[in-house]
C-alpha cells in the first residue's frame, strides 16, 4: 500500500514538473517573440516620400546602399551627397564615364561599384539586384514591371521621370529626400533655377539677332539631338537655333545628305561616342563628307564638356553647359560671367573641391577644342 502512494506521487511530481517546463517555455517564447518585435520596431524605421512618377516609396531611415538604372543618376546622387560612399551599384555607361572623368578622382570609392545587375539596355538582372540588397533601387519612371518586380523582392524603388530641365529639378529634390540631404538638394536646384532665370531675362536681347545653325551629333551613325532633346533647350537658351528641330522625336538618325542642306555653323559633339573634331576637320568617318559644312570649313567643332558626368544630358552641370554653350553662340552678349569661375565655384560649394587649372581644362575639353 506504502509503495502503491510512493508510485502516485512521483506521477503527480513528474506531471507538475512537466507542466512546469511547458508553461516556462511558452513564456520565454513569447517574450523572445515580443523582445523581436520591439528590437524591429527600433531599427526598422521608416519614411515615406513620393518619387518623381508619383509613387508613395516606403524608405528605411539611413538609406546605407543604392543601386542606380538611370545612367546620369549615380553622378546626381553623388552631388547632393558629396560622397559616393552609399552607392552599390550604377549603369555600365555611368561606369564608363566615371572611368575617364574627374569623378574617378573626386570619388575613388566608386572604382569598385558593380555595373553586373543592369545591362546597357536597361534589363534588370534581378539575380544581382538579390546580391547587392540594396534599400534603394533607382529605376527609369516607364520601367513599370522591374518596378513590381522589384517590390516582390522587398526592395525600395523609386521611379525617376528625366528629359527636361523640370525633370532634372524634381528628380534633385527626391533624391535629397532620400539621403536625408535636403538642403544640399535644394541649394543645387536654385543654382539651376537661377542660371535659367538669368537666361530667361536675356530672351529679349536674343530676339531679334541673329542666331547661328547649331548641330547637336550623338555619334558616328548621324544620331542627332530632334525637337524633344534637352539639348534643343539648351541650344535656344543659349542663343542658337537647333538646324533638327522639326525632327521628331528626342535623338534621330538622319542622312549626310540631311546635314548637307542644314549647313550647321556649329556643331557640337557628344561624349556618348569617343569621336573628335579632328575626325570631322580630316574627314575620317567613312561614308561621310564633312568638308562642304561651315562649322567644319570654320573650325568651329566642339567636343561636349565633362566633368563628374557628360554634360550632354541632364546633370548635376546643366546650368554650366548652357553658359558654355551661350559665350560660343553669342559671345558678345553673354559676357556677365566667366565659365572658368563658375566651374571653381561649384566644385568647390558643392563638392568640397578645388579645381587645378589642368583639370579645368579636362573638362572643357580644351585639348579637342582648341
Amino acid at each position: 500500500m506504502l509503495n502503491k502512494k510512493n508510485v502516485v506521487k512521483k506521477i503527480l511530481l513528474a506531471f507538475l514538473l512537466i507542466l512546469t517546463l511547458a508553461l516556462s517555455g511558452c513564456s520565454s517564447n513569447q517574450s523572445a517573440q515580443e523582445t523581436k518585435e520591439v528590437n524591429q520596431n527600433v531599427v526598422v524605421k521608416q519614411k515615406v516620400i513620393i518619387d518623381t512618377a508619383g509613387n508613395e516609396v516606403e524608405l528605411k531611415e539611413g538609406v546605407e546602399k543604392i543601386a542606380i538604372v538611370p545612367i546620369p543618376w549615380a553622378s546626381i546622387v553623388y552631388a547632393v551627397e558629396g560622397a559616393g560612399k552609399r552607392i552599390a551599384g550604377m549603369h555600365p555607361s555611368a561606369k564608363k564615364s566615371y572611368n575617364k572623368s574627374i569623378l574617378s578622382t573626386l570619388a575613388p570609392e566608386l572604382d569598385g561599384v558593380t555595373t553586373d545587375f543592369v545591362s546597357n539596355d536597361f534589363t534588370i538582372n534581378m539575380e544581382e539586384v538579390s546580391k547587392i540588397r540594396p534599400d534603394v533601387m533607382i529605376v527609369w519612371d516607364y520601367q513599370e514591371k522591374e518596378l513590381e518586380q522589384l517590390k516582390a523582392l522587398g526592395i525600395s524603388t523609386l521611379a525617376l521621370k528625366y528629359g527636361t530641365l523640370e525633370d532634372l529639378q524634381q528628380g534633385i529634390k527626391v533624391i535629397g529626400q532620400m539621403l536625408g540631404q535636403e538642403d544640399r538638394a535644394a541649394k543645387l536646384v536654385n543654382s539651376h533655377q537661377e542660371s535659367i532665370k538669368y537666361f530667361e531675362a536675356k530672351a529679349k536681347e536674343l530676339k531679334d539677332i541673329d542666331k547661328p545653325r547649331v548641330l547637336y551629333l550623338r555619334d558616328e551613325q548621324l544620331k542627332v539631338a530632334g525637337k524633344a532633346a534637352v539639348n534643343t533647350a539648351f541650344i535656344e537658351m543659349a542663343g542658337g537655333e537647333n538646324v533638327a528641330k522639326d525632327t521628331t522625336g528626342q535623338w534621330v538618325n538622319v542622312t549626310m545628305e540631311q546635314i548637307i542642306a542644314w549647313n550647321p555653323q556649329i556643331i557640337y559633339m557628344s561624349n556618348f561616342s569617343s569621336f573628335k573634331p579632328e575626325d570631322l576637320y580630316e574627314n575620317k568617318l567613312d561614308g561621310q563628307d564633312w568638308n562642304r559644312i561651315d562649322a567644319v570649313k570654320n573650325k568651329r567643332v566642339y567636343k561636349a564638356p565633362e566633368g563628374i558626368y557628360r554634360w550632354d544630358a541632364p546633370s548635376a552641370e546643366s546650368h554650366l553647359m548652357i553658359k558654355w554653350m551661350a559665350q560660343i553662340q553669342q559671345p558678345d552678349i553673354f559676357t556677365e560671367y566667366d565659365i572658368e569661375k563658375d566651374i571653381r565655384n561649384f566644385y568647390s560649394d558643392f563638392l568640397n573641391y578645388n579645381l587645378r587649372q589642368e583639370e579645368v581644362d579636362r573638362i572643357l575639353q580644351k585639348e579637342l577644342n582648341n
